[in-house]
């Protein structure tokens, strides 16, 4: 899903199976999405399944994950990546958000069991709406063995839709143009590979990527890096 044409400088995808979606043409979208861009988003996808693996394009996309897990007609949970909450309650209730997806999600999805907000930023926690529908790790927390009781039990019961924005991550490990949490690669790889072994996953998103501008190449270069080892760690996962 290309909304910044930041993915035209990168490669990771090319040789792979792939549906591309441009969608540099549509306003409203960058940061907010108003109704009609929401309607334009929701038919491109419409024939498509949640199933697969889905790039969205710059955390300012983030609510993309929402129309996604839409999609989905059965009991399930979400598991979010990310450094910030994305609870916040919205300006106007019909402008969805990158700030706001997950809370109207939690609200307005029936099949959305819980969410598992992993990695979140220890400022944030005090965001989080309908406490009794999330489960949290901080930045510090990830090794707290009474949330990751609850987190077990919730994989054996339902499959699992897992959404992931880049800032979770450390900035020794990628650039995004949010600020960032102090994952490193190697603990974001052992979660997943937790998830995948406990759990059907059904689909996955992955955004955060920098800004699409000549002065950060570099940073365009990693992420088409990042990106592709990514690809190939869920491949070796599947299999």
């Amino acid at each position: 899903m290309d909304f910044t044409g930041i993915y035209e400088n990168e490669k990771f995808y090319k040789h792979k199976n792939i549906r591309w979606l441009d969608l540099h043409e549509l306003q409203g979208v960058y940061g907010y999405c108003s109704q009609e861009a929401r309607r334009t988003i929701e038919a491109k996808i419409s024939n498509l399944s949640p199933e697969g693996i889905h790039f969205i394009d710059s955390g300012n996309f983030h609510y993309v994950s929402e129309f996604w897990i839409e999609k989905m007609k059965h009991d399930f949970i979400l598991v979010v990546f990310d450094h910030h909450s994305d609870m916040m309650q919205p300006l106007f209730d019909d402008i969805l958000s990158c700030g706001s997806w997950i809370l109207n999600s939690l609200e307005n999805n029936k099949y959305l069991k819980k969410v598992i907000l992993i990695g979140i930023d220890e400022k944030q926690v005090s965001l989080i709406k309908r406490q009794d529908q999330v489960l949290y790790l901080t930045d510090d927390d990830l090794e707290n063995r009474e949330v990751w009781k609850k987190v077990d039990d919730l994989l054996r019961q339902y499959p699992l839709y897992i959404s992931i924005d880049k800032d979770v991550l450390s900035q020794n490990v990628i650039q995004t143009d949010w600020d960032q949490g102090s994952m490193q690669l190697m603990e974001f790889k052992i979660l997943l590979a937790y998830l995948f072994k406990n759990s059907q996953t059904i689909g996955i998103d992955i955004c955060g990527e920098c800004a699409n501008e000549v002065g950060q190449l570099n940073e365009i270069k990693e992420d088409d890096a990042f990106n592709e080892k990514i690809l190939s760690f869920l491949k070796k996962e599947e299999d």
